[in-house]
């Protein structure tokens, strides 16, 4: 939407993100008030998003790729998130990215949400991998962090019971009415 006109100039279509950082540089953009395409909008352009979509200040803030050296070097990665494959360290694999959260203000994205593969979906609904998990990132796969962890120790998987201990009452459980034997002559 223009800010300007208050009319539809465009639809957003695939993002195009630096892999480098996790950041969604522009927009692809289609739309019949485009002469020309491909079409790019770029995600500092965008002032707001809306119950109508992204708010622009005007139909000049849609651009050709053409010429532009940095974003020509980002698109030339073809990266491409939905459906990568995540692997941990050690080569286990975790899923695949599903969907992604990302933070309005900047356009990184903070969140990734998995797919887990279908020996991992038996215990997981999802997983969800925060991009402070990431520890590299090609056209192939993401790597994350090793999940680690910790296992009680025998000791504490224990239950401690002494003689003094004093039984647990619930306190959102009435107690049981004790039975009373009536007496009848």
């Amino acid at each position: 939407m223009s800010l300007q006109t208050g009319q539809p100039l465009a639809k957003l279509g695939a993002p195009i993100i630096n892999p480098n950082n996790l950041k969604i540089v522009a927009f692809y953009v289609t739309g019949p008030m485009i002469g020309f395409s491909p079409a790019v909008l770029f995600s500092e352009d965008i002032r707001e998003f809306g119950e109508m979509g992204a708010i622009v200040d005007s139909s000049d803030n849609i651009l050709s790729p053409e010429g532009m050296v940095r974003l020509g070097e980002v698109i030339s990665y073809g990266f491409v998130l939905d459906g990568v494959h995540v692997v941990d360290e050690q080569k286990h694999r975790l899923g695949r990215v599903e969907n992604y959260v990302l933070n309005p203000d900047d356009f990184m994205i903070q969140q990734l949400h998995l797919k887990p593969t279908l020996r991992k979906s038996l215990s997981v609904a999802h997983l969800t991998v925060g991009r402070n998990q990431i520890v590299a990132i090609d056209n192939d796969k993401i790597t994350v962090k090793t999940p680690t962890v910790r296992e009680k120790s025998p000791q504490q998987a224990k239950v401690k019971t002494t003689a003094n201990s004093v039984p647990f009452e619930n306190p959102f459980r009435k107690p049981k009415p004790q039975s009373a034997e009536i007496e009848t002559d």
